[in-house]
């Protein structure tokens, strides 16, 4: 009779595999674009560009904070610092095609901690969810500032939207729309969340795409100082827009190219051809230096807290 394999070494294999994929992935990115990059990336303010940088840290790390609070209001926390590392090690998973690397790195954290696997997938959509709705809200505030005669004859359709969108975030609304997806996969997606929370949860992260949104407004006065101070929440739109499609392109592994054609059109609105091109360029390079700087710091600590362990 065959011996069944230990899980703990089951999970190893699984977070070096993982680990291994993303590497390749993220190396076989950057190789392919490099001569894009090494030429765009000498006509940034790399003073502007750091404070930037800072704002997406930010961003990035209260991501993971209202991951853990979602968590917490459903019953399946672990500590804060535990839920941290899981969440910084998943970024990881944004670099390979599929969003389920990314549930699958935080499941095998979770897992370690005997926390409810179903539960956690659920924060996982909840999280996902608001996301989009938070960079939703960010793009139809950002419709007040449309450069665009047409737009600017229709605000009132703007408000409407807004009244919508906080009606729409009901978790009836919601609940309809995860179980129509859920017949198409097979499984049962449910919100166990009352309107009160949705709405706090959501507000919070409104405010967390306001951080990222002012912090791409400062990425985009690296490459163009002329771009006004009244043009940000505009800016932020079109990086709110940029990132719900690249969230929808589940088999493009981080919204590659997606999000890049979007804040190249966007932006096009209000500057040259070629600055919006640097930027789309250069947005990815911030968004990644952030994403894989915490991911590998998390990495790092994931190793030396293993190594004290083992010489305790």
């Amino acid at each position: 009779m065959k011996k069944k394999p230990d899980k703990g070494t089951v999970l190893k294999i699984v977070k070096i595999a993982f680990g291994a994929l993303a590497v390749i992935f993220i190396a076989w990115y950057f190789y392919r674009n490099w001569n894009e990059f090494s030429e765009k990336i000498t006509s940034v303010d790399l003073g502007v560009f750091a404070v930037a940088l800072l704002f997406y840290f930010v961003y990035k790390l209260s991501l993971a904070s209202l991951f853990h609070y979602i968590t917490k209001i459903n019953g399946c926390s672990i500590s804060y610092g535990k839920a941290l590392t899981a969440y910084l090690l998943s970024i990881f998973g944004k670099y390979i095609p599929g969003k389920v690397f990314m549930l699958a790195a935080r499941l095998t954290c979770y897992k370690e901690e005997n926390a409810p696997l179903s539960k956690v997938t659920v924060c996982f959509f909840i999280e996902n969810i608001c996301t989009l709705l938070g960079a939703a809200m960010l793009f139809i505030l950002s419709l007040f500032f449309f450069p665009n005669e047409l737009l600017g004859n229709y605000r009132w359709l703007t408000i409407l939207l807004i009244a919508a969108f906080f009606i729409c975030i009901h978790p009836k609304i919601i609940n309809a729309v995860l179980k129509v997806i859920g017949k198409i996969f097979k499984k049962e997606l449910e919100i166990p969340m009352k309107y009160s929370q949705i709405l706090k949860v959501v507000l919070m992260f409104i405010g967390n795409w306001l951080i990222v949104g002012y912090g791409f407004f400062i990425l985009v006065r690296s490459v163009n100082p002329a771009v006004g101070w009244n043009e940000m929440l505009f800016c932020a739109g079109v990086f709110g827009i940029s990132a719900i499609m690249g969230i929808l392109a589940i088999f493009v592994p981080s919204g590659l190219g997606v999000r890049e054609g979007i804040i190249l059109a966007g932006l096009m609105l209000i500057m040259p051809e070629s600055d919006a091109a640097v930027i789309s360029v250069i947005s990815r390079l911030w968004q990644s230096i952030a994403e894989l700087t915490l991911a590998a710091g998390a990495f790092a600590v994931t190793l030396v807290t293993k190594r004290r362990r083992k010489t305790e």
